[in-house]
């Protein structure tokens, strides 16, 4: 069955703003401030999920409810799990085509980082609800496209999105023909219970990254591409 969750509390600061943004300026904290105000107005995230299970899966050959995927790393990170949450989680289409009227270039900047704050803030909230309504202490997550291009590739979004239905319909994010979410501030993928936390990070050997959660681990890379 999927689910919607379209009443994710937005309970962001403007401390924790100015804290992201790094910002001291009086004249640049007002600004930030007024866009901040007229984002938390009409900010609506939203999140689409569905409990799935895994049929069969053989080398990197991944079929969960009769969709195919194909990665060394899920294959690796599900053997001994059967069931997942496929989800796409957004900001929100309303609060991203409001920010495209910006034309200020760095304060284009400092809204899509609110965005992500808002995306972050939502994909937290639909991961405490999966773990309250199905009683699991622990869930990681595995994301099409995230860290290196052999862990998952992006373009395993398209039987994502098919096994979820009509995710443009729900909660208005599409893909584009290079298989990226629009409004850009979506994440989607695969949750999972564990004992162990896993983090895609763990597996890229981009240096510099700013989004980066843990280092990478050259012995699970080389566990897992064999």
């Amino acid at each position: 069955m999927i689910r919607k969750l379209d009443n994710i509390p937005v309970t962001i600061t403007f401390e924790q703003v100015v804290k992201r943004l790094k910002i001291e300026d009086e004249e640049d904290i007002a600004i930030v401030a007024e866009r901040f105000e007229s984002a938390k107005k009409i900010v609506r995230p939203k999140a689409l999920y569905r409990e799935a299970y895994v049929e069969e899966i053989s080398g990197k050959n991944v079929c969960i409810d009769g969709c195919r995927f194909e990665s060394d790393v899920l294959a690796a990170n599900l053997k001994d799990v059967h069931r997942v949450f496929a989800y796409v989680c957004t900001c929100g289409t309303e609060v991203d085509e409001w920010s495209h009227c910006e034309k200020d270039y760095i304060i284009s900047l400092w809204i899509d980082m609110i965005k992500e704050m808002f995306l972050h803030q939502a994909n937290a909230f639909l991961v405490e609800h999966i773990k309250n309504s199905y009683k699991i202490e622990k869930l990681a997550s595995l994301n099409p496209g995230s860290g290196n291009i052999d862990n998952w590739h992006i373009s395993q979004q398209v039987p994502l999105f098919d096994m979820i239905h009509d995710v443009k319909e729900n909660i208005g994010v599409t893909l584009t023909e290079s298989f990226l979410m629009v409004p850009i501030k979506s994440t989607s993928g695969l949750l999972y219970p564990t004992e162990t936390e896993f983090v895609n990070c763990a597996l890229c050997g981009r240096k510099n990254c700013v989004g980066r959660r843990v280092e990478f681990d050259s012995e699970l890379y080389a566990q897992i591409f064999k």
